[in-house]
């Protein structure tokens, strides 16, 4: 009769244990619901606000004319290359040039610098070789030239350092830079050229 009553103490006590540790995992499950529901409901909080200011901005460009809208960006005209470009000995290892550095200066109607969207493609030439006179070309996404805007005493410019990896020869007289800019707002694309000297 003991031993009855000592395994049935034995079988509720291990019930009521055992009920515990699911009453446990069922308030750590309302809990992480809970807390799921409070960033649900604030992600829907931000995209109403999101919604509701993207609205008012689509009801203020549909007021604007398109025509007046496009004529009142300023976008650039014209490129120009600065003066400074050139080759140059970078890695300060022997003397010879390394590296072209190029400026490009996008400018609006009243000629001022713009810092512009596009994309540009930069081609060395040597004037004077009888075949093959490309040396090289380098193309430069958006993203990349969009980090290579910078100021100095003279202006706003995109400074554009490209690397020669031995394409001279040394016995080159006459080099040209040719610059191709392809706007991405305006769709137009700007060309500019500029001789340099070895």
């Amino acid at each position: 009769m003991r031993q009855g009553v000592l395994i049935l103490l034995l079988v509720f006590t291990a019930a009521g244990c055992h009920h515990g540790r699911v009453e446990d995992s069922l308030w750590q499950q309302v809990s992480e619901l809970s807390d799921e529901t409070s960033r649900l409901s604030l992600d829907v909080q931000r995209l109403q606000e999101e919604n509701t200011a993207l609205t008012a901005q689509l009801q203020t460009l549909a007021g604007i004319d398109q025509d007046i809208r496009i004529s009142a960006l300023v976008v650039p005209e014209t490129l120009r290359i600065g003066r400074h470009c050139g080759l140059y000995d970078k890695s300060k290892g022997n003397g010879a040039p390394d590296t072209l550095v190029v400026y490009l200066k996008p400018t609006d109607a009243e000629q001022d610098t713009i810092k512009a969207a596009g994309r540009v493609q930069v081609q060395l030439w040597n004037l004077a070789a009888a075949d093959n006179p490309k040396l090289k070309q380098w193309d430069i996404s958006p993203e990349a030239l969009r980090r290579l805007w910078g100021r100095g005493l003279f202006g706003a410019y995109y400074r554009l350092q490209l690397p020669l990896e031995g394409i001279l020869e040394g016995d080159e007289k006459e080099l040209n830079i040719r610059v191709q800019f392809t706007d991405y707002l305006t769709g137009r694309v700007l060309t500019s050229q500029k001789a340099i000297t070895p």
